[in-house]
């Protein structure tokens, strides 16, 4: 299995997420959050992606 990126532009992170359906809105609610500037961390995108039920292989792939 391929290892998460140790970080990941924001911006980046978004476009990939996007791809694998997911939109970015401004709306409160239950929501996921993703800081929109610098970069994510590798233990922040693994818990974005628990809490967003995406697998880590199906993010790799579009990153």
């Amino acid at each position: 299995m391929v290892r998460l990126p140790g970080e990941v532009d924001g911006r980046r992170f978004l476009r990939a997420m996007a791809r694998l359906g997911w939109m970015v809105v401004a709306q409160s609610g239950r929501f996921i959050f993703v800081a929109f500037h610098g970069v994510i961390r590798r233990n922040a995108i693994r818990n974005i992606l628990k809490l967003a039920g995406t697998p880590e292989d199906e993010f790799l792939r579009v990153l």
